[in-house]
């Protein structure tokens, strides 16, 4: 019992899959239970289901599969995911479910099938069932068909596909068993009940009997009323929001939704047939043949082929240009008739594929109705209507206008008006709008008046038709006053019309409004807030689609009948009171007048709008003397009358008939001008701009006053201002020329200035539309262009309504397109149609290459003598498609030429040609010459720039030329694709849809172009199409090419742009009513329907209750909570459950999920709606609102940091640039603020931000870029510098120049300050990542690359050419004159106060140290000199000639006696740290957020913390490296991170020396110390990391040591005594166990640095010399390890910037012959081999020569030989140059004045030249004065030797010449010094010492004469070490000299100066 139910202790998941049945149908139970109760579709437990649920359906248990199929119900139908399963599923269900034995296991099945079609995947669930018709089971095939006519009955035709369903007809029909024939009849019958009549055509090749049982169950469906019961989750929710914003009329919704499905179109459900390749190989040659039988013959044959009533799309341009030239020239009526039916067959078959050609066809068709044959005509009539199919009336209007004007055959107008009426019967009156009307209305009125009866029928037909279409009140304007019998015609015309066209409920209410809702609609909303019903609402969105073209309407309200006199006169009377108001407004007294019309205004301003009679009133005014009064003053008040009644009253165009004129003729009047502007300006708010100005600017011109006109012209030029560009342009620019040409400068120059003002709206298409006037007005009107270049114009703030909201956002294009057309027709065209002569175009067919290259130059120079062309190019088009794939190609690239001309002449008229040229265009593409295929896809480029995108998209064009297999063509078409569809808008869907078979089968073409350039066209493509389209074309793919191409689609769905949510527009248009102003959508589309309505701020609100709800809705709790649901947030990343926050462009689901995350969080609700906001406005306010907040609780801030980053990072992406500085602004502020706190940023938060920071350093503003810099560099202080590095890297793959030059930037400054080991993932592998951006084609970024490995090679030297691997010779030449410039200008690091001084940046770790000398300084102090040593690079080079090489005084130095050097003490350095004590470190616990590189991070963090200014937090840090280090674990990881921690603790040293204990407590700087020379001790008492320190960062170390046993600041602790043994000590272990070749070099650097800069301390010269003896004492011992090469080199610069002749005035030359000693050493161990290290170009002379002179010494004797032969030497000659300074120096000792100055130069003289001979010089005096001489350099000696004594170092400095401290070595190396008692030999010698220098006796006073505590930290460096070391080793330190023995002293000196 045990066992059976142990599997409930398993998870859900498993126990579905286990072997038991039991356990399975436990788990199915489980899960389908688990599945009800998951509130969140998107929730990570639907995932791990995915891969298990194919098995639900498969299970072999009969019980356990009806339970799993419940549980797979149950997880479709509520699980996001689902959809991902269906293909599995769905064959599981088919094979297994459909055909089972229990009834309710089949009912499962069909349910889940329905589920999956109702989540939107109904094409995969119908393959499968169709693929289950295959099945052998008879069973399984009846439940398949079963299913699928369910699914059609449930979700109706326009979710399920028949088509599929249709070709499968027959088999089901004639199966074998009656149950799966009986099931497939009812299939087609219910596929009857949906598409009707248009199936039967598929049903006629079935056998009778199957027809004839077919046609009954017909009968008996017939009639129903089909409707869908249920819907796609897509449709329910479009349903739910259009239910709550339109609840009142729901049901009428629906039901207009139903009556606005199209019918099923017969054609949909067949196949197309290609005639093109049926067509006979003769056809063409039989339609030219002379004959007419053969002519016949082919024409019938056509025919035939065209019976097929759909036509596969292909090139027919040969085939219609043959029928119409039949139409055209053709004699034989009988042909002229076949051909007119072919042509109605060929347009009816490719339906919208003729476009292409249809506008063609039209001018040839209606000029064949002058036949009088009744069949030409009737076949002329079908042509016409089949073409006109596919094109618009505007693409139609030339053609009628020419047949209707230019044709005086009757029978050519009448059928044209005939043509019309049935075209109107099948129109829009969206399609029929204003523009038509005035264009059409003229043409038929025109033939309404022809003296022929059959015209003027037709013409009464068309315009009753029309009328009928679009009302009577729209149509009357245009068609004006007509004689009464001819309107009635038309009115009879009108009752007969059936429009054929449906037209919504909606649309008719556009088209005839009711009379009661056009006074609200021509209600000025600024006046008077539109305050509609809710119910009235759907209309005005009904009115959206043609509100604006169809403003007929608006043309009804704004005339009225005119008024009888009588009428007027009775109305006044009754208005008026009192009576005598009527006279005394016409009294001869002005003063009268003026009381009256004063009165008169109160009156009409006391009245309501719907008081007022404005004809009234108006004509009441206008009584003489009326608007043209004598007086100013009562002329004034009568022009405000009429403002008020303009403005106040239902003023129309009839009432500004009376009134307009006299008001005009005011504008030029200076006392009432003002005025009559005004009142001007009130008429065009009411009536319209349009219509005021052009009536204004005619009565002007009329009249010939220049003072009106100017005026005029001024007023317009301010109204454009006001209202914008609502205006016709063309009659004001009719003006314009009127005033342009007058003979007053005034005119003229208002003309210009109302120019300037229309440049502003129409911009440099007005250039073009002036240039025809003179020259000199050209000039000006040009140079007032110039003066408004870059300039927009202003806001509309006047108007009848306001564009906003629906409208707008959905008009932008059209209007845009709109206005561009408008600005075309202004443009002067030239018709050379009359020059493309038949001859002409004939001979660009001519056989002989040369005509047709004659005949292309020719139509060249007509196309060129005009700068703008007419569509009317006759045949042209067609001729030059056939040249452009010309044989010859010179032909091709001439007609190529000739079509760009073309493009730029034509304008928009290209549209028209489009469809001709096009296709020959894409197949030049193809071509194999890349010029001409370049040539191609110009031409391409500049017609649709002129015509746009849509037209080329139209007729399957492209896809079309996509079906040839020319690789070329397909490249270049493909790339010209990917670039034109990432901006293009509103590209038919249809069109692409059928360019993708062609694109998915190219992503994996052979040909790398074709590859490449289809992979680019992907996202493009998509965003036009959408995904599921374009997956759905994968089923044609074989196995592996899908799943290949959906991986891509996958990949490219990822980058799709976020789309604007619908719902929220529908809504926001809904909620407004006719006059309303509507918003944009303001916020983002969310997961659940918006049912939220959000209008503009700007609207005046309800009162009561609307108030009420907003503040209901608003959150009053904290911004943001603290929690810990961050650590949550980031496992579920971790794992998968949610999407990782990666992504090109934010999609909805990034969003949605955001959103999601933020309410867990409780954020605040009104916060969260500012955030996610449309308007960025209220991102403002939130982040705003968010920087408040951070300084109330930082803690929240800090618990939902990562979503506050992730919201950023989405704002990063916007466009205003506004939102992007604030934003930076706050993250400065938060970093700041984290990095106080000492912050440890996990990894995922830091991957969910810090790439998208990297792209803003792209950003093209400085600002910007400015503040990426300024939060990356306090990043580095929360987050690991070497993590960040890997993400700046990440960065120089952008194309963004900017970008990657800000990266190499910052890549630069982590080198710089965390040294080389920072780089990512290996210093040589970024180094080479780095050098490849050398050769980038932008300076900036070269200059940062360089700049970047520069600052490596500061640290790595020679090693970093290395590391960058191969590189062009000429980036090399680059980066080395860039490392030659920097070793030269890199500023040397100076004293304290010049480097308090420098500018540092507070939050670089190593700029800590600067900042807390410039915040710690002592300013009333004067501050000790601090020297820190040169960077490597400095070198100090003298080059000057004064101090040219002396060989020969240098061969005598070398040759001089040499001087034996003491035996000094050898020590051992090891016992010195027994006795130290450190302090105990604690342990503290470290939490880590990052699984997968937790110990790494954490060593990276605290290692940055290690230098901060606040000493605590540093002590914290030591801790926890000190801890670390300890462990096994971590200690493996800091070994790759030693170069960083030891530059970490060098900075902290640094800090240290500097702070002051007026900012820190002396017991933590202590601390501080200690603990930062235990992590020191610990790094170089391991031998791997010990290793691994380079020598930039050995240096640095070692020099901030020596220097903290120089600058005295240690003394001021009291622990200074441990402080120092611990230095010493630690200085012994860096010289025993680091890298010995990085030691050595980095002591010799250290000596350069000092010599190199004159701040340097002598003590501290003199401890790096020491340390360096000491590694010569044991380099015998290294020889193995040690690279003699790099130590060398080092030499070499040494030797090559201070050689022997630089150091004649130099004091002490000990620095020089330590350098030489070492030489010495390495010759010792390598010989002559030691130059074969170095090249003799990188060996200097000096080192040669000294290297050679060891080799030869060492060759011919031993050492000791050698020293005797040079003490017996013959001295040097002497020099010129030294004989002169010599005879100076006697000549100084010879004077009185300056004797003792001429003896202290002697003895420098003689310590610098120990081998020059003075003796010739004292020969030649006497005897006293040679013992004076004497005398005199022995008291120097003495007294300087005494000076010298108080310099305590027990290591006697060798500086009696090279070869004792060769000889030095030697002993140090146990050679010459007995091992018995070191110490009593040492005595000895010093005692010999004393006796030489008259100290004899004295011996014990003078060993320790230390002065103060100066010199006693350097005392007790290396060799001569502290006092413990002494006592250890029986040397008692010397005795303090007593009184009595410095008197002796002091008598002894007396006696030796007398």
């Amino acid at each position: 019992m045990e066992e059976d139910t142990e599997f409930t202790k398993l998870p859900v998941d498993e126990r579905c899959v286990h072997k038991s049945w039991k356990a399975r149908v436990h788990g199915y139970e489980e899960a389908a239970k688990l599945f009800r109760q998951i509130p969140d579709e998107k929730a990570p437990e639907w995932n791990k289901y995915l891969g298990i649920m194919k098995k639900f359906a498969a299970d072999s248990n009969a019980a356990a599969q009806e339970k799993g199929l419940e549980a797979l119900l149950a997880y479709v139908e509520n699980a996001g995911p689902a959809g991902r399963t269906v293909g599995e599923v769905m064959s599981n269900i088919v094979s297994k479910c459909l055909g089972a034995p229990k009834a309710k296991t089949k009912e499962l099945a069909q349910q889940v099938a329905l589920m999956y079609i109702e989540i939107e995947k109904q094409d995969a669930v119908m393959d499968e069932l169709i693929k289950g018709f295959e099945q052998k089971n008879p069973k399984v095939v009846a439940a398949c068909i079963n299913t699928a006519s369910m699914a059609l009955n449930e979700f109706g035709n326009k979710v399920i596909t028949v088509k599929p369903l249709v070709k499968e007809f027959p088999k089901l029909l004639d199966h074998r068993d009656k149950i799966v024939r009986d099931e497939g009849k009812a299939l087609i019958v219910e596929t009857y009940r949906w598409v009707g009549a248009a199936i039967k055509p598929q049903l006629s090749h079935l056998k009778p009997v199957q027809v004839t049982e077919l046609e009954a169950e017909f009968e008996k469906v017939s009639g129903e009323r089909v409707v869908a019961k249920r819907y796609l989750r897509s449709q329910q929710q479009r349903q739910q929001a259009a239910a709550t914003a339109d609840e009142a009329d729901g049901e009428d919704a629906a039901e207009e939704e139903e009556e606005a499905a199209p019918p099923v179109d017969p054609l949909d459900l067949i196949d197309p047939v290609d005639i093109l390749s049926k067509l006979p190989k003769d056809f063409y040659e039989k339609l030219e043949a002379k004959k007419w039988q053969e002519r016949k013959e082919a024409m019938d044959e056509l025919e035939k082929l065209l019976q097929n009533p759909k036509l596969e799309s292909g090139e027919y341009g040969e085939l219609v240009r043959a029928l119409k030239k039949i139409i055209n020239k053709d004699s034989n009526v009988m042909i002229v008739a076949l051909a007119g039916k072919c042509l109605a067959a060929l347009a009816n078959g490719l339906k919208k594929k003729f476009q292409t050609y249809a506008s063609s066809c039209v001018s040839c068709v209606l000029e064949k109705f002058k036949e009088k044959k009744q069949n030409v005509v009737t076949a002329m009539r079908d042509a016409i209507d089949a073409v006109s199919q596919n094109l618009t009336l505007e693409a139609m209007l030339e053609d009628i206008t020419e047949a209707i004007e230019k044709n005086k055959n009757p029978s050519v107008k009448a059928e044209t008006m005939s043509f019309l009426a049935r075209y109107f019967t099948k129109c829009t009156p969206q399609m029929l709008d204003k523009k038509m009307l005035k264009a059409y209305v003229p043409l038929m009125l025109k033939c309404l008046n022809d003296p022929d009866a059959g015209v003027r029928e037709s013409a009464a037909e068309a315009l009753g038709t029309a009328m009928k279409l679009v009302s009577e009140k729209a149509i009357m304007p245009f068609i004006g006053d007509i004689e009464n019998i001819k309107l009635q015609k038309i009115k009879e015309c009108c009752d007969k019309a059936v429009i054929t066209a449906k037209v919504g409920k909606r649309s008719a209410a556009a088209a005839a409004p009711k009379p009661k809702e056009a006074p609200k609609a021509a209600a000025p909303p600024a006046r008077k807030p539109a305050s509609a019903p809710a119910k009235k609402a759907p209309a005005s969105k009904a009115v959206r689609p043609a509100a604006k073209k169809a403003a007929a309407p608006k043309e009804a309200v704004n005339t009225e009948r005119e008024m009888a006199d009588e009428e007027v006169e009775a109305a006044a009377a009754e208005l008026i009171e009192p009576p005598t108001l009527l006279s005394d407004l016409v009294d001869a007294n002005w003063k009268t007048r003026l009381a009256a019309a004063e009165q008169y205004l109160q009156l009409v301003a006391g009245k309501e709008k719907a008081d007022l009679p404005a004809q009234v009133l108006v004509r009441t005014l206008a009584r003489k003397p009326g608007l043209k009064d004598g007086n100013f003053q009562v002329m004034k008040v009568k022009l405000d009358v009429v403002k008020t009644i303009a403005e106040s009253s239902r003023f129309s165009r009839t009432c500004a008939n009376f009134c307009l004129q006299d008001v005009a003729e005011k504008l030029g009047d200076a006392k009432v001008g003002t005025a009559a502007a005004d009142a001007l300006t009130a008429m065009a708010e009411t009536l319209k701009l349009d219509y005021v100005a052009v009536e204004v600017l005619t009565l002007a011109f009329n009249q010939k006053s220049p003072k009106v006109q100017q005026e005029a012209m001024g007023w317009l030029s301010n109204a454009l201002k006001d209202f914008g560009f609502v205006i016709q342009p063309k009659p004001v620019l009719d003006n314009i020329r009127k005033a342009l040409a007058s003979t007053n400068v005034a005119v003229r120059t208002s003309a210009i200035s109302l120019l300037g003002t229309l440049y502003l709206y129409m911009g440099d298409a007005l250039r073009r539309v002036m240039e025809s006037e003179k020259p000199a007005i050209v000039q000006q009107i040009n140079a007032e262009f110039d003066k408004l270049e870059g300039q927009r114009p202003p806001t509309p703030s006047k108007g009848m309504t306001v564009s906003t909201g629906e409208d707008n956002s959905e008009g932008v294009e059209d209007d845009g397109s709109n206005e561009q057309d408008r600005f075309q027709e202004l443009l002067p065209r030239a018709d050379i149609s009359d020059q493309l002569t038949e001859t002409l175009i004939a001979q660009l067919s001519d056989t002989n290459w040369k005509m047709r290259d004659e005949a292309l130059q020719k139509i060249s120079a007509v196309v060129t003598a005009n700068a703008h062309l007419t569509a009317n190019l006759g045949e042209l088009p067609s001729a030059l498609a056939k040249r452009i794939t010309d044989s010859n190609k010179n032909i091709c690239q001439t007609t190529l030429v000739l079509c760009r001309q073309l493009a730029d002449r034509l304008g928009n008229h290209t549209k028209q040609h489009v469809r001709t040229l096009a296709p020959a265009m894409f197949q030049a593409l193809g071509d194999s010459k890349t010029q001409i295929r370049g040539m191609a896809v110009d031409c391409i480029k500049a017609w649709a720039e002129q015509s746009g995108l849509k037209e080329f998209y139209e007729g399957e064009m492209i896809a079309d030329a996509l079906k040839a297999g020319n690789p070329f063509l397909k490249a270049e078409l493909f790339q010209w694709m990917a670039e034109s569809l990432t901006n293009a808008k509103r590209i038919p869907k249809e069109e692409l849809i059928a360019c993708v078979p062609h694109l998915l089968v190219c992503v994996e073409d052979r040909n790398a172009d074709v590859r490449k350039n289809a992979q680019d066209a992907i996202l493009p493509m998509m965003i036009h199409t959408g995904y599921e389209p374009m997956v759905r074309q994968t089923q044609k793919l074989s196995a592996v090419s899908k799943t290949a191409v959906t991986t891509m689609l996958e990949k490219a769905r990822a980058n799709l742009p976020a789309k604007p949510a619908p719902a929220a527009a529908k809504s926001s248009a809904k909620a407004s009513g006719p006059g309303k102003k509507t918003a944009p959508p303001p916020v983002a589309a969310p997961t659940k329907v918006n049912t939220n309505t959000i209008t503009k701020s700007k609207s005046i609100p309800k009162p009561g209750a609307s108030r009420g709800k907003k503040e209901e809705e608003q959150d009053l709790s904290p911004l943001l909570q603290v929690n810990n649901l961050k650590t949550q947030r980031m496992a579920d990343e971790q794992k998968l459950r949610v999407l990782k926050w990666n992504f090109t462009l934010p999609r909805d689901e990034f969003v949605d999920q955001l959103k999601e995350q933020m309410a867990t969080a409780a954020v605040n609700k009104s916060l969260t709606d500012k955030m996610f906001h449309a308007d960025f406005k209220f991102h403002l306010k939130a982040i705003e609102s968010l920087s408040d907040f951070l300084s109330v609780n930082p803690q929240a801030t800090v618990s939902n940091l990562d979503l506050i980053l992730k919201w950023l990072t989405l704002r990063f992406f916007d466009t205003n640039p506004s939102v992007l500085l604030k934003g930076l602004e706050y993250l400065l502020t938060v970093f700041a603020m984290l990095a106080e706190d000492g912050y440890n940023m996990p990894e995922i938060e830091a991957a969910s931000f810090i790439p998208y920071l990297i792209l803003k350093s792209g950003d093209p503003k400085d600002s910007v870029r400015n503040s990426v810099k300024n939060i990356m560099q306090q990043i580095t202080l929360i987050y690991p510098c070497s993590r960040l590095f890997s993400y700046v890297m990440e960065g120089l793959k952008s194309k963004n120049s900017r970008q990657r030059t800000e990266c190499l930037e910052e890549l630069g400054l982590l080198i710089d300050n965390y040294g080389i080991s920072v780089s990512q993932p290996t210093p040589a592998a970024a180094l080479k990542e780095i050098a490849k951006q050398i050769s980038d084609r932008d300076n900036s970024v070269r200059t940062a690359a360089l700049n970047c490995i520069v600052m490596a090679w500061h640290q790595e030297g020679e090693r970093v050419f290395n590391m960058i691997g191969q590189i062009s010779e000429k980036d090399r030449s680059l980066l080395l004159e860039r490392i030659k410039r920097a070793s030269k200008t890199r500023p040397v690091i100076k004293t304290a106060e010049e480097a308090a001084s420098r500018p540092t940046k507070a939050v670089r770790p190593n700029a800590v140290a600067q900042e807390v000398a410039e915040r710690y300084s002592e300013p009333e102090e004067a501050p000790m000199p601090t020297y820190r040593p040169n960077p490597p690079q400095q070198r100090q080079r003298p080059i000057s000639a004064a101090f040219r090489l002396d060989y020969d005084l240098l061969g005598e130095m070398e040759n001089g006696p040499s001087v034996k050097a003491p035996q000094l003490l050898k020590m051992d350095m090891e016992d010195i740290t027994t006795d130290v004590r450190l302090p105990k470190l604690e342990a503290t616990k470290h939490v880590s957020t990052s699984p997968s590189s937790a110990v790494t991070a954490t060593i990276e963090l605290h290692i940055g913390r290690l230098c901060n200014h606040k000493l605590e937090r540093s002590i914290e840090a030591c801790r926890e490296v000190d801890t670390m280090m300890r462990r096994e674990a971590s200690g493996k990881s800091l070994v790759t991170l030693t170069d960083q921690l030891l530059v970490a603790v060098n900075n902290q040293l640094q800090v240290l020396q500097k702070a002051t204990t007026d900012t820190h407590d002396l017991q933590i700087m202590s601390v501080n110390y200690t603990l930062l020379i235990a992590i020191l001790r610990s790094i170089f008492s391991s031998q791997q990391m010990a290793t691994r320190a380079s020598q930039t960062v050995i240096r640095d170390v070692m020099s901030s040591l020596l220097l903290m046993l120089v600058e005295q600041k240690l003394e001021r602790f009291n622990t200074e005594d441990q402080i120092v043994r611990l230095t010493n000590s630690l200085v012994v272990r860096i010289i025993e166990n680091a890298d010995h070749t990085r030691l050595v070099t980095a002591q010799v650097r250290m000596l350069h640095d000092c010599i190199s800069n004159q701040n340097t301390p002598p003590k501290f010269t003199e401890l790096v010399m020491k340390s360096l003896w000491k590694v010569m004492r044991v380099i015998e011992q290294w020889q193995e390890q040690l690279d003699f090469r790099a130590v060398l080199r080092e030499v070499n610069h040494f030797l090559e910037d201070f050689p022997s002749h630089t150091w004649k005035d130099r004091k002490d030359l000990t620095p020089l012959k330590t350098i030489k000693t070492l030489v010495h050493s390495m010759v010792q161990l390598k010989g002559a081999a030691l130059l074969t290290f170095l090249s003799k170009e990188d060996t200097c002379y000096e080192l040669t020569k000294i290297v050679n002179k060891y080799v030869s010494s060492s060759e011919a004797k031993p050492a000791r030989d050698v020293q005797q032969q040079q003490q017996l030497a013959s001295p040097h000659r002497l020099t010129k140059s030294t004989h002169h300074q010599l005879a100076a120096i006697f000549k100084k000792i010879g004077s009185k004045d300056q004797t003792n100055e001429g003896l202290e130069q002697l003895y420098d003289f003689r310590r610098a030249n120990p081998d020059a001979d003075i003796t010739p010089f004292l020969e030649k005096a006497s005897q006293f004065f040679q013992e004076y001489i004497e005398k005199g350099l022995k008291g120097i000696e003495l007294e300087r030797s005494r000076q010298s004594s108080t310099a305590a170092s027990s290591l006697s400095s060798p500086q009696d010449g090279e070869a004792d401290l060769g000889s030095y070595l030697r002993q140090g190396a146990g050679d010459a010094v007995p091992s018995a008692d070191k110490a009593n030999y040492y005595k000895e010698k010093l005692k010999a010492l004393q006796q030489k220098a008259g100290l004899a006796g004295q011996n014990e006073q003078s060993t320790d004469n230390r002065a103060g505590d100066s010199n006693r930290n350097q005392s007790e460096l290396l060799d001569n070490l502290p006092r413990s070391v002494l006592t250890e080793s029986n040397v008692s330190p010397p005795r303090q000299t007593d009184a009595a023995s410095l008197e002796l002293i002091k008598q002894r000196l007396e006696r030796l100066k007398r």
